[in-house]
């Protein structure tokens, strides 16, 4: 949802606002601290992106309080409140003007993993969807709730993406959302212990050489017992083993996406909460296929990475597989090209500055997968904003942007060297023309293949 502006004096307060990508957080505003790691900064080893247990949700727009998160069997349930705190104006008969239309964007989503997962938007209540929307007044206050797909288990602090980054519009975006939502454990049963080898008979000794044995007095026996035998203790109780997981049998087919080719390629998998790889398998050369096995009843997000193409990312759901346990997930990977140019679709930044939001990070991972399966691969990372705005503040913000990427890339261990950057600020727009939804293609950032 977002919150149009009517005050057209306060335009220019707005111009300089300007983010890339197709799906690009808004570049202005936010309160609190700015971004999590400032331009400059050091990045987090593999892009993690630190949990706040406490939540610490960060609106984008001042006026947006965050009254509660729950979850449900199949929602993500977030109730929220508008305060519309624009001064008061009147017309020149002495009535009220509105300030402000409010209305929800259906393609707003939850973003969490550090941008490998998304949830998309269901249901509102209280507030309008687009097209439709109301209009507000200096001092309103306007409740209302969103449904979304509900979290992977073990996926606690996320994003909420509304709307992408306009010049005078303020989104309903907020970061650093926090729910408890532990994860299921994944029981794996040990391997059994071997039952220990009883010891051999001793020998029977010699009636030459050995001595008589020592007569011992029978043990006192209790009332009614006979005999004079030691009571056999009773065995120790066992424990029962976990029961062991039950496996699902991933496999597929890695290929061209152009000429269907099989592919040689590397796949390392996760947990969708999970910051490590918990497997990896290898396609086949001569036929593209691999195999592998992963705990049935979890959701995995994964990455396809082989010499001389893209790499790419996708997510298996293992919660609802039933039958013979098989799972079929074919992966076509796009080949590369010196001089191709590729946009990169989930890069976030801070409202109006250059710090990158962790929802980039996964995005950012997969150019690290892809230059580290092609050594000799260089590339320029090229940045750009929208024809609105101030010329000298969109060129200098494009180019600080595209120098965050370069400093992730760094962090993740790639040569410096191997990474150019430029940014063209507004002077290479694809539309020139078109509302503020059609043009936002032209923010964005790109890289361009120089060498492999």
């Amino acid at each position: 949802m977002y919150l149009r502006c009517l005050i057209f004096l306060l335009l220019a307060g707005f111009l300089s606002s300007c983010a890339f990508g197709p799906l690009g957080y808004p570049s202005g505003g936010g309160g609190g601290n700015g971004g999590q790691y400032p331009s400059g900064g050091q990045y987090p080893s593999g892009g993690q992106y630190p949990p706040q247990p406490s939540g610490n949700p960060r609106p984008a727009d001042p006026g947006v309080t965050v009254n509660n998160i729950r979850l449900t069997r199949d929602y993500t349930i977030l109730t929220l409140t508008f305060t519309d705190k624009s001064q008061p104006r009147v017309d020149q008969n002495g009535r009220r003007i509105s300030s402000n239309t409010i209305e929800i964007d259906p393609n707003a989503q939850l973003v969490a993993a550090n941008g490998a997962r998304t949830f998309r938007f269901i249901k509102a209540e209280d507030i309008p969807i687009k097209p439709n929307k109301i209009s507000t007044y200096p001092g309103d206050r306007v409740t209302f709730t969103l449904y979304f797909e509900r979290l992977d288990k073990g996926l606690e602090t996320f994003d909420l993406f509304e709307c992408n980054d306009y010049d005078y519009i303020v989104c309903w975006n907020i970061y650093n959302l926090y729910v408890s939502n532990p994860a299921d454990a994944v029981v794996y049963s040990p391997a059994p212990t071997p039952a220990p080898t009883p010891l051999p008979p001793a020998p029977a000794p010699s009636t030459s050489t050995t001595k008589p044995p020592k007569t011992t007095k029978p043990l006192p026996q209790p009332s009614g017992q006979t005999g004079g035998e030691t009571p056999i203790p009773a065995p120790a109780p066992t424990t029962k083993p976990a029961p062991a997981p039950t496996m699902v049998t991933v496999a597929g087919i890695v290929s061209d996406s152009k000429s269907k080719r099989p592919v040689t390629a590397t796949i390392n998998y996760q947990f969708s909460a999970s910051k490590k790889s918990v497997d990896s398998v290898q396609s086949f050369a001569s036929t593209g296929g691999y195999r592998m096995s992963l705990v049935k009843g979890q959701i995995y997000t994964y990455i396809a990475s082989a010499r001389g193409y893209q790499s790419a990312s996708g997510t298996l759901d293992l919660t609802k597989v039933t039958g013979n346990q098989n799972f079929t997930q074919n992966i076509a990977l796009i080949p590369l090209a010196v001089g191709d140019k590729i946009a990169l679709k989930n890069i976030y930044f801070e409202m109006s500055k250059a710090d990158l939001l962790a929802a980039s990070f996964s995005e950012l991972n997969q150019v690290t997968a892809m230059m580290v399966n092609n050594p000799n691969m260089s590339i320029r990372l090229e940045g750009h904003t929208d024809i609105i705005g101030d010329h000298a503040k969109n060129l200098q913000l494009s180019q600080d942007r595209v120098l965050a990427c370069q400093r992730y890339l760094v962090q993740q261990g790639i040569d410096r060297d191997r990474i150019q950057t430029i940014g063209y600020g507004d002077t290479r727009p694809i539309l020139t023309k078109g509302t503020d939804e059609e043009r936002k293609v032209n923010r964005r950032v790109e890289f361009a293949v120089l060498s492999l």
